[in-house]
């Protein structure tokens, strides 16, 4: 077979839950399969052919334009292909796009659909106005989680045996570190001594970071002393410029810290060097950095919301983000409960082992086959 994958979000994305997935899948793919021949597209929308000398580039920052850099599309004529794979939710698909070709999409969420408040208002009109079309177009559809599944089905009417379920996978850099070792590197590079709560992915108000820090001001009293919240990520997105707005009020500054982007090589230190990872989001198609703190380590509370159940299983402490005291009672519990964080490292562990790239790349190319059987 001839497949051609969009690789776009692999190097323009890189960072997100996306370019992850797309760089990961990618990588699995070439590794998995001798005998099919891979075709990527590289920015701005040019074919990269991939012979035996081939390496996909690691791409280290978001594209702030990403969503409008990727609706410029590539040529489908050329090279002749059987399948193309749109990674990214399947925007930047062609509407003129040949009948004859098999199109995969993985659709990661519908937050557009479910929480449209959240969204930037580029992407929102360029998913709401496109998305109901791709998942039409689209011969075979991968949903990261059966929670996307179900908003596949429910709000844009998929039918259910044009989808298939294929997990995501912490990447292979996460692995338990030192503790001693993951707090030097936290030391040199952030100045950060003291103990920390870690969260990472972003500044979206679904992420419901105001509802931490707000959680985190309210116990911060019964935290072990000098106890910090580490919000990493880097600057910009709906809640950025509010939370900061909310800390100089409570006068927070020397609790809670925002380092900034924090490089790749970087994340696996901060994950291990961290007390606890909270992830209080209200939405998710999947919830990718759960399973990175798993890997690492590190005991987990989280949202009770859309997908995170699924994904996290029993090793995390769930939390209603609705109800005022669920956080802070969380926050306690996962901090000072040494029972409770011993069981939730152990169960983190299996966790995250039960989800793997390898798997994620095998069961896609089983998606692949099934087509050209059809």
């Amino acid at each position: 077979m001839q497949i051609g994958i969009d690789a776009r979000a692999a190097l323009w994305y890189r960072g997100s839950g996306i370019g992850t997935y797309t760089y990961q899948l990618i990588n699995g793919m070439l590794a998995a399969d001798p005998i099919n021949q891979y075709h990527f597209v590289y920015p701005p929308a040019k074919w990269i052919k991939a012979d035996d000398e081939f390496q996909l580039d690691s791409g280290e920052r978001k594209n702030r334009k990403f969503w409008q850099d990727v609706l410029q599309t590539p040529d489908l004529l050329e090279p002749a292909l059987d399948i193309y794979h749109i990674p990214q939710n399947g925007i930047g698909l062609p509407s003129d796009c040949p009948s004859r070709l098999k199109v995969v999409v993985t659709v990661h969420d519908l937050i557009p659909f479910v929480l449209p408040q959240t969204c930037s208002k580029s992407y929102l009109r360029t998913a709401l106005r496109q998305l109901p079309r791709i998942v039409d177009r689209a011969d075979y559809i991968i949903a990261v989680s059966h929670c996307t599944k179900r908003d596949l089905v429910e709000i844009l009417g998929v039918p259910v045996e044009k989808i298939a379920v294929i997990y995501e996978a912490a990447e292979p850099m996460y692995s338990p570190i030192c503790k001693q070792e993951a707090k030097e590197q936290v030391v040199e590079h952030y100045g950060l001594e003291e103990p920390y709560i870690l969260n990472v992915g972003g500044f979206s108000r679904r992420k419901n970071l105001l509802g931490l820090v707000k959680a985190f001001h309210r116990v911060l009293p019964k935290l072990p002393p000098n106890c910090k919240l580490v919000i990493a990520g880097g600057g910009g997105g709906g809640s950025y410029e509010e939370l900061h707005e909310f800390v100089d009020q409570r006068d927070l500054a020397d609790d809670v810290l925002f380092p900034g982007f924090v490089p790749l090589e970087l994340m696996p230190y901060l994950y291990s060097g961290a007390e606890l990872f909270v992830y209080p989001s209200l939405y998710e198609g999947f919830g990718l950095p759960l399973l990175e703190a798993m890997a690492c380590g590190v005991p987990v509370v989280a949202a009770n919301t859309s997908s995170i159940p699924e994904v996290a299983g029993n090793a995390a402490i769930l939390f209603d983000p609705y109800e005022p005291q669920s956080l802070p009672t969380a926050l306690i519990n996962g901090m000072k409960n040494e029972s409770t964080r011993e069981h939730l490292i152990e169960r983190g562990f299996k966790q995250h082992k039960r989800f793997s790239w390898i798997k994620t790349s095998t069961e896609t190319q089983m998606v692949y086959q099934s087509l050209m059987q059809d």
